[in-house]
């Protein structure tokens, strides 16, 4: 807790999962993200304040890890008692609260609807849209985001991304919404493009929510201190002037030198209105009955976990390389303490930095182990290219190995592996995208061929064309790993997997049906297993 360093952590508050980062000590100051990205922004903004202060960054509800609110059209309300129920959940009796666009909103009902929680508000660019803009925006800013066989929603998106830099609302390229903002660079569009590949369709949930908002006269009601901030390089500085006049304790200003001349003011405004805190900040994992996520602190970095505890030792189900996690409902689960990872580079592990080599992907199985079932047996079930994890995750478990299953495992030769190397989507970044379009490509043939023989008919395979959703979320995966995906990649595409599980003193099992049997090599291992 003593530490500046960001972390972050999960917690389960009723049937949904919230994510958050945290660092520092002191008084609480919690930071609100705005649509449609998550509390990775905030990152060098909790750098900078958590020598003073514990600050809380939550993913507010359907945005980065955190789990969607139930409702199909949840409104700004709901979002607010979300975040009031994760203070409680926390232990946080009273926190500054700072807001920017979606989450100044939010931050502003929660002030009017529990102004006794709150040391002071700080809101960056309060927007308040009139009919008019709340109609246009509503029908035009939020389309669907539904995956398309042919990948075309990925080039929508990238486009749309770089289009919110030049016109304000993205969707009207009239001269009369042109705004002079520098447009991104290619990482920055990608960047923009992966917080909504984060969340899917559901980006619609907190946009909509801000637009369908109505109650925004109720600033001028605020009983706590409060400050409505409009930096001079914000789309939202024209609306200052709508602001209805507002009480003693609420103050409208501009700021001229953009987020650092805000953080300098913050300085200030914060050091006015917060106490020394009075109760300790519980930040610990609380894990409760039935699947639980937890971030593991490991030495290669925060790997996440979902877990579901259980007695008699415990089961590790490790997901293919470049797919993205299985879905617990769909994991073979029994008594014993279920934990499926979510791989470093994959998913909620999406942010270790460390190269993601076969040593870095071992370092975190083991270390995650020892943290949950110090000691205990352990029984590992491995999907298909995770089958060349592990010959050494049963030398680092030794004698706590009981047994192994293997889902649809690789087992390639030599020429095999070269040639799916050499295949690999490029990971270098396109300035128009492109580099989606490959990964999607990819993934989708990966299905209709088998991805390390060379495109031919002798490569395809005669099944039913991939979903499009589970296309889509392993290409996210394929994205997340960026750089490093040769990398992953080349530490399980290895001739010698077969040979290693052979040698595996424990009872191995393997599935996998004839479609999914390359030239019969699963049966011939269970053959050879069977006669050892």
């Amino acid at each position: 807790m003593h530490s500046a360093r960001s972390r972050r952590q999960f917690i389960r508050i009723g049937d949904r999962t919230v994510h958050y980062r945290y660092a520092g000590q002191g008084p609480v100051l919690m930071l609100l993200h705005q649509s449609p990205q998550n509390s990775r922004m905030w990152l060098q903004m909790i750098a900078r304040f958590a020598d003073r202060y514990t600050v809380i960054a939550p993913d507010t509800p359907g945005f980065g890890y955190s789990d969607p609110l139930a409702d199909a059209a949840p409104g700004i309300d709901r979002f607010a008692e979300a975040t009031l129920a994760l203070a409680d959940a926390l232990g946080i009796e009273r926190f500054a609260l700072f807001g920017m666009h979606t989450g100044g909103l939010i931050g502003m009902h929660l002030a009017w609807m529990a102004p006794e929680r709150l040391h002071c508000l700080i809101i960056d660019g309060y927007a308040l849209f009139n009919d008019a803009e709340r109609a246009r925006y509503t029908d035009r800013y939020l389309p669907p985001f539904v995956p398309s066989w042919d990948g075309g929603h990925l080039r929508w998106l990238w486009s749309r991304m770089r289009e919110q830099l030049y016109f304000f609302p993205w969707c009207d390229p009239s001269a009369e919404c042109a705004i002079a903002l520098p447009p991104y660079d290619t990482q920055g569009t990608h960047d923009a493009a992966m917080d909504i590949l984060d969340v899917g369709d559901n980006y619609r949930s907190g946009y909509g929510a801000a637009f369908r908002y109505t109650q925004r006269q109720r600033v001028a009601e605020l009983q706590c201190p409060a400050w409505l901030i409009y930096r001079h390089d914000d789309v939202l500085l024209g609306h200052r002037a709508r602001l209805p006049a507002l009480p003693a304790n609420v103050r409208s200003e501009e700021e001229p030198e953009g987020v650092e001349g805000l953080h300098r003011r913050m300085d200030s405004l914060l050091q006015q209105s917060t106490q020394p805190l009075l109760t300790p900040v519980p930040l610990a994992a609380r894990e409760k009955d039935g699947w639980t996520r937890r971030i593991i602190d490991t030495p290669v970095g925060e790997v996440a976990v979902r877990l579901r505890r259980g007695s008699n030792g415990a089961v590790l189900h490790i997901h293919s390389p470049g797919q993205a996690p299985l879905p617990v409902a769909a994991l073979q689960v029994d008594a014993r303490t279920q934990i499926a990872v979510e791989l470093p580079g994959h998913a909620g592990s999406a942010e270790i930095t460390a190269p993601l080599t076969v040593e870095t992907m071992q370092t975190a199985l083991c270390a995650l182990l020892e943290d949950v079932v110090p000691g205990q047996a352990v029984a590992v079930h491995a999907y298909e290219a995770a089958a060349a994890y592990v010959a050494d995750l049963a030398a680092c478990l030794g004698a706590r190995l009981t047994e192994v299953a293997l889902h649809r495992p690789w087992l390639l030769q030599a020429d095999e592996c070269a040639c799916l190397l050499a295949r690999l989507p490029d990971p270098a970044l396109h300035p128009a995208g492109g580099h989606m379009a490959e990964a999607w490509q990819w993934e989708r043939e990966r299905h209709l061929l088998w991805p390390w023989l060379p495109p031919s008919a002798a490569a395809r395979r005669l099944v039913a064309a991939p979903d499009a959703a589970q296309v889509h979320a392993n290409v996210v995966e394929l994205l997340r790993l960026g750089a490093q995906l040769p990398l992953v990649f080349a530490g399980v595409a290895v001739a010698d997997t077969g040979l290693r599980l052979s040698a595996l003193r424990v009872p191995v099992t393997v599935h996998a049906d004839a479609q999914e049997d390359y030239q019969g090599r699963s049966a011939a291992l269970v053959a050879g297993l069977a006669a050892r």
